[in-house]
């Protein structure tokens, strides 16, 4: 496995994706964010759901963000979290890195404003610059457009 690991990281040094390719694009932003004006929660959790089995990923759960962890009627109604999976990718993930098990599943957070509804998503690049696995950043990578294909599409 070690072997194979370090054949891949050469590779992918010599075809030009090392380090400093990904240096030249910036620094990876920690979360990525979307508005979306004049909507309901309850519109934008639906955009969301559409949004998701669209771009082939599965709909698991959405749920307040303290739910069960105080009394039902004290629970914040203005900020939801929606979980989603894409099984395929998940599996492929967890094969490459265990760590990936802190952004998966994938979630997107909603956040009511008086403006609207904010969708806030930790960018899993971000997550796996820091992880030193190039095989891993790149799935990430992929996971970052799914995601901001996701939230694009939930804003229309």
């Amino acid at each position: 496995m070690h072997l194979l690991f370090r054949l891949f990281l050469a590779f992918w040094l010599l075809a030009g994706q090392g380090p400093a390719n990904l240096a030249h694009a910036g620094p990876e932003p920690a979360l990525l964010t979307l508005s979306l004006p004049g909507r309901t929660m309850a519109q934008a959790i639906q955009d969301v759901k559409s949004a998701i089995t669209s771009h082939n990923y599965t709909f698991v759960r959405e749920q307040v963000i303290d739910s069960r962890l105080v009394p039902v009627d004290w629970e914040a109604k203005s900020a939801h979290i929606v979980y989603f999976c894409n099984f395929d990718k998940m599996n492929r993930a967890l094969a490459i890195d265990v760590r990936a098990a802190q952004f998966l599943p994938c979630r997107i957070t909603l956040l009511e404003t008086r403006d609207g509804v904010d969708l806030v998503v930790v960018n899993p690049a971000w997550v796996s610059e820091s992880m030193g696995n190039p095989l891993l950043h790149q799935d990430c990578l992929q996971l970052k457009a799914d995601y901001l294909a996701i939230l694009e599409e939930a804003a229309l």
